[in-house]
């Protein structure tokens, strides 16, 4: 999804990772930015579903820059 980088960006600054956030930040419906959350879980980026509680922010902006990098080397090669 074209959207995930910004949704990274706005859990990080958040510290925290929900549904209704990215709907609110980023003006989306609920079940893209339910995909989104899903596909930065399954990447590593926010914590499991914990029912109400807003999802905890895996990893630093510095990582994830070291992510960005890395992909971008790898669609080099």
């Amino acid at each position: 999804d074209e959207m995930l980088p910004a949704a990274i960006e706005v859990v990080m600054e958040a510290g925290q990772a929900s549904v209704s956030l990215l709907q609110r930040r980023l003006k989306l419906g609920y079940a893209r930015a339910a995909r989104i959350v899903d596909e930065m879980e399954a990447r590593g980026i926010v914590g499991s579903y914990e029912g109400s509680k807003p999802r905890q922010v895996l990893i630093t902006r510095e990582q994830y820059l070291e992510m960005k990098l890395s992909s971008k080397e790898e669609e080099f090669q």
